[in-house]
């Protein structure tokens, strides 16, 4: 009987265990993955960034807190500001961003007729 008790509590240790791994590391790779930059008040392309600004020094915490402007770099050309208006969220994706512009008239500069827009690094 002692024996069977022993074996259990390892076997029970050890689903415990598997199962607990996956659920870690699924989550660490999702948010790696996305990046949610929150919904800045407008989001100009400066070609080698972007420039976000926030209106207010709470901005997003993912993107530059106590600051009203906020800059990611991105791989291209310096040039003019072309502005992206005021996504409801943009997202860093890995390979690309997502910018939920919330209704179909979405931005002229940005992707006009769609919701979402992708801008691929």
């Amino acid at each position: 009987m002692r024996f069977s008790i022993t074996r259990l509590a390892i076997v029970a240790a050890a689903v415990t265990a598997v199962a607990a791994s996956p659920v870690a590391e699924e989550g660490a790779t999702i948010a790696k993955r996305e990046t949610s930059y929150g919904n800045p008040d407008l989001v100009t392309d400066q070609g080698n960034r972007f420039k976000l600004n926030f209106g207010s020094t709470g901005g997003h915490p993912n993107a530059c807190p106590g600051h009203y402007i906020c800059y990611i770099p991105r791989n291209g050309n310096q040039h003019g500001d072309v502005s992206l208006g005021n996504p409801d969220d943009m997202v860093d994706e890995g390979n690309r961003w997502r910018l939920n512009y919330g209704s179909t008239s979405g931005h002229p500069n940005a992707c006009d007729g769609h919701y979402i827009c992708y801008i691929y690094k």
